[in-house]
């Protein structure tokens, strides 16, 4: 049982996270103008595809961080952690893709690809800090439980 008070509004923002991510999937196969960037590149979709499964497991580990966390459980922790992680690892992944394959640019054109490439940014950046941010929020719970 965890000593710590557990931010509510963190829950509400790993259930976000897992819904939007749940959602953002459902609209790149079923409504691909909404998200999808660049379909007529091969290459990019093979990629973006790449990211389903992943992308699931995330979602996954935030919904089980947040139930166990809810009652206050040691094992919300453990979920958080890997949810955190895999948010960080995936923005990565995407960043350094758009960064090899100068996508980033087409945020200074204006074009149909500019305000995809702004959303892309805005779901790396938030990949980045709110991952980091969930790692760092789970692990102040092993410090006030005074885990060694």
């Amino acid at each position: 049982m965890l000593k710590k008070d557990v931010s509510k509004t963190f829950i509400v923002l790993e259930i976000a996270v897992g819904v939007l991510t749940i959602v953002y999937w459902i609209c790149f196969f079923f409504v691909p103008d909404s998200v999808q960037s660049f379909p007529e590149e091969p290459s990019y979709m093979i990629f973006e595809k790449a990211f389903v499964a992943a992308d699931m497991w995330m979602a996954l580990a935030f919904f089980l961080s947040a139930y166990y966390l809810l009652k206050k459980n040691m094992k919300g922790i453990l979920w958080g952690i890997i949810a955190g992680g895999t948010s960080v690892y995936l923005g990565l992944m995407d960043s350094l893709y758009n960064i090899q394959n100068d996508k980033y640019a087409f945020i200074f054109y204006s074009n149909d690809s500019q305000v995809d490439m702004i959303f892309e940014l805005i779901i790396n950046l938030a990949s980045f800090v709110f991952g980091a941010a969930a790692i760092i929020y789970v692990w102040n719970f092993i410090k006030a439980e005074d885990v060694k």
